[in-house]
């Protein structure tokens, strides 16, 4: 791609040679394949000429950038761009709002994401299943586990769509801190919600058999939901190993007999 994005810029130039005037739209679409590349230095200094040249950056255009700076981890820089465009009367999207929040969330900086999404409604604009999403991870990458399920518990109260990467979150954590019934009832309540499990989540319920004496009667019959791929093969072996000593390997398998 990044010889693409070396074509594009190329012919951006000849344009202008032949006497034609590129657009916000062709240099936002350049902007944005630079920074996909991580090439935001490039994509900044593309945005530093366009502006230059009277061409006025619009949300698509900020929203490349901010993405950008978010992958190399420069949130401030992020926050610094964010504030600009607000500056400018350019408003942000839900997008736009969601890649700053993850990237908050993954650099440990919940409570500063907590600030961005408040920002978000005061401008009318509703979080969104991404949105929340990132704030129950960044939660329980700080291990706050009890509140990562308070923002999952708001989704739900808003009504808001609670995805297979919902739950997959959620009871990652909640195995990784050996609440093993908390992320059993929860998978329960997938099933209720009628949310198909995959095979991540699958994988993560491994978590179950990390801790022998928890029991995992019915358990398995997820296996129903899922196709007989070569992840869900090595769930079955651990479980053997987990639980042949004690006699309690689930009689579920069978459901995959055909």
């Amino acid at each position: 791609m990044k010889g693409n994005n070396s074509a594009a810029i190329q012919l951006l130039k000849k344009m202008e040679e032949r006497g034609y005037k590129p657009d916000v739209v062709v240099y936002s679409t350049i902007i944005d394949n630079l920074c996909k590349d991580i090439l935001v230095v490039d994509a900044l200094k593309l945005f530093s000429e366009m502006t230059s040249k009277g061409i006025a950056p619009n949300v698509i255009t900020y929203t490349s950038l901010i993405h950008g700076v978010c992958k190399l981890g420069n949130w401030k820089e992020a926050t610094r761009l964010l504030n600009e465009m607000v500056s400018k009367h350019i408003f942000p999207d839900v997008h736009t709002f969601n890649v700053l929040v993850d990237t908050l969330c993954k650099e440990g900086m919940v409570q500063e994401a907590r600030r961005v999404v408040k920002m978000m409604t005061q401008w009318d604009i509703a979080p969104d299943t991404i949105t929340y999403n990132s704030l129950i991870d960044g939660y329980c990458l700080k291990g706050e586990i009890d509140e990562a399920k308070m923002v999952f518990e708001v989704m739900l109260s808003k009504g808001c769509v609670v995805n297979a990467r919902s739950y997959n979150i959620l009871i990652n954590g909640y195995c990784k801190h050996k609440r093993i019934d908390d992320a059993q009832m929860l998978f329960l309540g997938m099933s209720r919600k009628r949310v198909v499990p995959n095979t991540v989540i699958a994988l993560l319920l491994m978590g179950f058999a990390r801790w022998g004496e928890h029991k995992m009667h019915g358990t398995c019959s997820l296996n129903c939901k899922l196709g007989a791929n070569f992840q869900t093969f090595k769930l079955i072996i651990f479980y053997w190993m987990a639980f042949v000593k004690t006699n309690n390997f689930p009689r579920q398998l069978n459901c995959w007999k055909r």
